[in-house]
């Protein structure tokens, strides 16, 4: 398996303030994986929108496959991928099929949503990357 790590920078844009100080700066930029305490402020509770543009893969080859992994939201998050809205994520390890999806130019939408209980700030807490792995098709009975 190979991987394309998605560090940064990622543009950040406040889509909902319920809890904390008033941000610094409701949008800017930030370096992943980190939680959002650095440009938001360790109080801040609400949804944030997390945009990222990438280029598509080279040299992908019939029988590969693209995932997009991300391993650590805090709390939850729904993603969209050129507009294509995919399943939420609601644990710490998710993983979805985009090979379809991609373009030369594709953008990629995390909006993250944590709420005024928790205790830890959060954000894109782990690695956002893709995934290519051969997929090898069934052997024929």
């Amino acid at each position: 398996m190979h991987c394309i790590r998605l560090r940064g920078p990622w543009r950040y844009e406040v889509l909902e303030q319920i809890a904390g100080d008033e941000p610094p700066a409701r949008e800017g930029k930030q370096k992943m994986p980190g939680d959002w305490s650095l440009v938001l402020g360790a109080g801040f509770r609400g949804t944030v929108r997390y945009r990222r543009v990438f280029h598509e893969p080279t040299g992908l080859e019939e029988g590969q496959e693209v995932w997009l992994s991300i391993e650590g939201v805090h709390s939850s998050a729904e993603v969209s991928l050129n507009g294509t809205t995919l399943p939420a994520v609601t644990s710490d390890l998710w993983r979805h099929v985009v090979r379809d999806l991609l373009l030369p130019e594709s953008e990629l939408i995390i909006d993250v949503s944590h709420p005024a209980t928790a205790g830890e700030p959060g954000g894109l807490t782990g690695l956002v990357q893709l995934e290519i792995q051969t997929v090898r098709p069934r052997p024929v009975d």
